[in-house]
């Protein structure tokens, strides 16, 4: 028997996850009585490319474990993956419910970086709370578990929490607990509809004033391609002496060669870009920023994402700016900006006025409006970088299926809501 499943968004925080589930395990075998080689919980670690099947232990776990945490976080509700895990946890409870008339107590919410804004799904399923700290308030709580394990003065209230969130790992171990989900309810993990990403239904308009019903509802299809557009210097460009670039070593021969974040990292930005889309599941393909407006065309028209990534210093440059400028003045942008700022780039330490400047020149509707997930104009290393475009990915897809084409209609609804199979 497994006493949880730890769901949640991969991204920068991992090391602290971890430690989460390392410290709550411990706890719930104390409580238990259990040697310390007993595993009572189930992290999955892997990051699933296009194309691989989800591991048998993730589908086992998901069908046998007696409680579910799920990391609450911004990025946790916009990640299709953690809204699989949730759907199927959720089947079972709902499912023995039916049977039994009482609900179990294992959808357990914890609060990992409070959200803004909470799905319909999550939202009638109250926190489980951290514990309010020495001098605060009880309504000044702590800013979710991240905080607690990253600050070592709340290490006392992060040891208690551990302690009350494996008690209620225990408790629904006892009271009323579920039995393993049977083989033949289960469906593959890929045909599982999202509990935080519902088909958005297009409608017939007005005539004449009435509004008629639906013609057809149509499933938005969650997007499965980004496109990575790079607006940066070839070496032979930068060597332009109006640009006033001195230190080349951050290019090559084309755009995807740019490598804004070394010597801490010499991995072209585009490559690591492609792996982090790959660990969402989606398809990455690399151009340059004079395909933009084709590529954005293409984009609109099959649902898909577009990123464009942006050297400070390309916005100097007559044919980039131009190109970026014409871009953010389009009546409704639909592409994430994000511009690399290296903290480890002395020339940009020493330009960071007239580089600012110029993005503001370039990017003026973006820069005026209200603070924006998908316009990050100042990512200041690698690390940055990678958590952020975890976030843009999951934000821009989220977008797609809001405002994206229709491409065919829904089947039947299912009798059930589709679950895994091994």
């Amino acid at each position: 028997m497994l006493y949880f499943f730890l769901s949640y968004a991969r991204g920068g925080d991992d090391v602290y996850v971890r430690q989460f589930f390392s410290d709550l395990c411990h706890e719930v075998r104390v409580l238990e009585g259990l040697g310390r080689d007993v595993e009572v919980g189930f992290l999955d670690a892997r990051n699933i490319h296009p194309g691989q099947a989800w591991s048998e232990s993730l589908i086992d776990a998901l069908a046998q474990s007696r409680s579910f945490l799920a990391l609450c976080s911004p990025a946790y509700f916009l990640s299709e993956p953690c809204g699989k895990e949730w759907a199927i946890f959720e089947e079972r409870v709902e499912e023995h419910e039916r049977r039994t008339g009482q609900r179990p107590p294992g959808l357990i919410p914890l609060q990992w970086l409070p959200p803004r804004t909470l799905p319909p799904t999550a939202a009638r399923i109250q926190y489980f709370e951290e514990p309010v700290g020495a001098g605060q308030q009880a309504d000044q709580r702590l800013r979710g578990i991240r905080q607690l394990l990253r600050l070592q003065r709340n290490r006392d209230d992060y040891l208690e929490f551990v302690t009350l969130v494996a008690e209620r790992v225990v408790e629904a171990s006892l009271v009323d607990p579920m039995p393993p989900m049977q083989n033949e309810r289960r469906q593959r993990f890929e045909a599982v509809a999202s509990a935080f990403h519902k088909p958005v239904p297009v409608h017939a308009g007005a005539v004449n004033g009435v509004q008629p019903g639906p013609i057809a509802d149509v499933e938005m299809p969650i997007s499965r391609k980004v496109y990575f557009v790079m607006s940066a210097p070839t070496r032979v460009e930068a060597e332009d002496e109006e640009l006033g670039r001195r230190d080349r070593r951050f290019y090559g021969d084309s755009a995807p060669d740019w490598a804004p974040y070394r010597p801490s990292s010499e991995e072209a930005l585009a490559s690591y870009a492609t792996r982090i889309a790959h660990e969402r599941s989606l398809l990455a393909d690399v151009i340059e920023v004079g395909e933009l407006e084709q590529c954005i065309a293409r984009a609109e028209r099959d649902n898909q994402i577009v990123v464009l990534l942006v050297d400070p210093w390309s916005t100097q440059m007559p044919r980039y700016h131009e190109i970026l400028k014409d871009y953010d003045g389009r009546d409704e942008p639909s592409a994430a900006v994000m511009i690399p700022w290296s903290r480890d780039d002395s020339e940009i330490r020493d330009n960071a006025q007239r580089l600012h400047n110029s993005i503001n020149e370039t990017f003026p509707r973006n820069v005026r409006k209200p603070p924006n997930t998908l316009f990050r104009p100042a990512v200041m290393s690698t690390e940055i970088f990678g958590a952020d475009l975890h976030v843009v990915l999951e934000e821009s897809r989220n977008l797609v299926m809001a405002k994206g084409r229709a491409r065919r209609p829904l089947p039947d609804p299912p009798s059930s809501r589709p679950v895994i199979e091994s």
